[in-house]
């Protein structure tokens, strides 16, 4: 595996999205499967003890309640939701994926198996074909039809991570977070359409890392945004927003994830998306660079 080949965005071509848009925003859900016994994101690192019941309780509500009050939310505002998934989500929460299923609008993004103990940093090649077919397998009987997209858990990449991707029918990753614009990344067999992910606009470093109450959380990603807006004049922008249904989930925090999304919605420019569509862009424009206006 290489870095991706440096690119300046001011030397690249202006181009902006389908109807003159100047930031694809693509909220991403995540609902996470955490095992039992394994440490995870945590409110109160203190209570990170074996059996670790405040920390595990506080994450089995996202999955319980936050991500019911989430769904409300976004059908509420019409906003399209890109859903990040463990697979082993599938097999555990058969009512998050009908929920899922019942929004055909929606993209689901294979998330590995679990969030914690499938990683792929470690793993023999062998093994890491086995962990991205079953991941891919259970989604497919799950959704009926193959993802498009794949996020690897924890960015525990391997040296052959996005080359076995690729052979295995996977067209875009978002786990590069260098841009904020799509591009293509070579691999063995093809490219890769990489789509950037942001820990800055990702509810998990704004809440657990920065301590930013509710209000400062929507002032921080409508700042990002409304920046984005700007430079998207030239150069088109994309922008992940990283929700966890543990956390924006949360009665206290759910009135600012509207607040954000409404704020956006209004703006002349944005387009709300999903990454699937976001890939479908690129895809039809039949070459490897951004379609131009």
């Amino acid at each position: 595996m290489k870095p991706p080949a440096y690119s300046p965005i001011v030397d690249r071509a202006p181009w902006r999205w389908p109807g003159g848009g100047r930031v694809a925003v693509w909220p991403m859900l995540a609902v996470e499967h955490f095992v039992w016994g394994q440490p995870g994101p945590a409110i109160q690192p203190l209570l990170a003890e074996r059996p670790e019941i405040a920390n595990w309780a506080w994450r089995d509500y996202g999955n319980r309640v936050g991500v019911w009050r989430l769904f409300d939310l976004f059908d509420e505002l019409a906003v399209p939701l890109t859903v990040c998934l463990n697979a082993e989500v599938c097999e555990r929460y058969p009512r998050i994926v009908e929920a899922v299923r019942a929004h055909p609008g929606w993209t689901v993004l294979p998330h590995g198996l679990n969030t914690k103990t499938a990683g792929h940093r470690g793993v023999s090649r062998r093994g890491e074909i086995k962990l991205i077919e079953q991941a891919l397998t259970t989604m497919r009987q799950a959704f009926g039809h193959a993802p498009l997209g794949f996020m690897v858990p924890n960015w525990s990449l391997t040296e052959d991570t996005f080359d076995l991707l690729a052979e295995a029918g996977v067209r875009y990753t978002t786990d590069w977070m260098n841009d904020d614009q799509p591009y293509w990344y070579p691999v063995d067999r093809g490219r890769l359409l990489n789509i950037p992910y942001n820990l800055e606009t990702n509810d998990d470093t704004l809440v657990l890392t920065g301590r930013l109450a509710g209000p400062e959380v929507a002032r921080a990603v409508i700042d990002h945004f409304d920046q984005l807006l700007v430079d998207g004049a030239v150069h088109g922008r994309s922008m992940a927003i990283g929700i966890r249904s543990f956390i924006s989930g949360q009665a206290l925090r759910a009135k600012y994830v509207r607040q954000y999304l409404d704020h956006m919605k209004v703006r002349p420019g944005a387009w709300l998306t999903t990454a699937d569509a976001i890939y479908r862009v690129f895809e039809n424009a039949g070459r490897g660079e951004a379609p131009r206006p």
